[in-house]
C-alpha cells in the first residue's frame, strides 16, 4: 500500500505509516529484503521532507542490508540514489565512485535497467 501512496498516487505522505508499519514487522521478523525496501522508500520520503541527511541514513541502512543478503541489483539501484544526494551536498568525487560501483554490481548481475538508470543519471547530474 507504501508504494501505491507514494510512487503511483503521488502522496508520500499518505505511504509513510505504511512504510512505517513493513519496517516495523520485516525487522520483528528478521526480513532485511523487505526492511530494505521500507528504509529505501523512507528515505525517499526524508528528501522529499527536505531531511536530506535522514535520507542518506536511511538509504545506507537499505544498501547495508541488500548487501548482506547478496542483492546486488538493489544495491546498485540505491547506489545511484545516493549520488543524486552526493551531488546535492556538491561532492561530485563521492557521486562518481557511486555511480561506477553502481554500473560494476549491475553489469556483473545482470541488471539492464539499471544499467541504463545509472546512465541516464550520469546524463542528467554530467557525472563521469
Amino acid at each position: 500500500m507504501g508504494i501505491v501512496h507514494q510512487v503511483v498516487r503521488d502522496d508520500t505522505e499518505r505511504a509513510l505509516p505504511y512504510f512505517e508499519r513493513s519496517l516495523a514487522l520485516a525487522d520483528a521478523a528478521g526480513d532485511r529484503l523487505t526492511a530494505s525496501y521500507a528504509l529505501r522508500h523512507l528515505g525517499f520520503a526524508d528528501g522529499l521532507a527536505g531531511r536530506p541527511d535522514a535520507a542518506r541514513e536511511r538509504l545506507e541502512e537499505s544498501t547495508r542490508l541488500r548487501r548482506e543478503i547478496g542483492f546486488g541489483p538493489g544495491v546498485a539501484a540505491n547506489l545511484i540514489v545516493l549520488a543524486r544526494l552526493a551531488v546535492e551536498r556538491a561532492d561530485r568525487e563521492e557521486a562518481e565512485a557511486l555511480l561506477t560501483e553502481a554500473t560494476e554490481l549491475a553489469e556483473r548481475t545482470g541488471a539492464k535497467g539499471v544499467l541504463r538508470w545509472v546512465a541516464a543519471t550520469r546524463e542528467e547530474l554530467g557525472v563521469g
